[in-house]
């Protein structure tokens, strides 16, 4: 890969063109003099297209990381908090409720700061997202539709 990063910069230095490559379009970009372009080019046709490709994205730079804004409201605790509390409550229960550590990286991996965890089953919790929606996430990390059986979920009077 050396050799044909080394190859590229002396085409380039020799030739007086610019090589790139445009990963919108798929394709390698030259440069320059129509006449040094096409030389270009053509030196460049003992290198596999492949290999052209890779040593000329390297040299891309890396995209912007997306811009996010994330709100956390300050009467929900970290998770790692959440987390600590979370043991403690299942600790003092039958063994039934009791998670190992593989089953809460998988469960709290769900959970973004901002969500309130609310202790509820043996295999799951309630998870209350910042905009109060209500999930349920399982002892194997996977979020499923919060429980009818939820204390959680707003209940009616039964009165119509």
């Amino acid at each position: 890969m050396d050799d044909i990063k080394q190859a590229i910069e002396e085409i380039e230095s020799t030739e007086e063109v610019a090589l790139s490559f445009n990963p919108a379009t798929q394709r390698i970009v030259a440069e320059g003099k129509a006449s040094a372009v096409d030389r270009a080019l053509e030196r460049l046709k003992a290198f596999s297209r492949d290999d052209v490709v890779a040593a000329l994205g390297a040299r891309l730079p890396k995209p912007a990381e997306e811009l996010v804004t994330r709100e956390i409201a300050l009467n929900v605790p970290s998770l790692g908090v959440q987390r600590a509390n979370y043991e403690r409550w299942f600790r003092g229960r039958s063994q039934i409720y009791w998670r190992t550590e593989s089953e809460l990286d998988a469960m709290f991996a769900q959970c973004e700061e901002g969500d309130e965890i609310l202790f509820d089953f043996a295999y799951s919790f309630t998870v209350r997202k910042p905009n109060g929606r209500l999930l349920s996430i399982n002892s194997r990390g996977q979020i499923e539709p919060v429980s009818t059986y939820s204390p959680h979920l707003p209940r009616t009077s039964g009165i119509d």
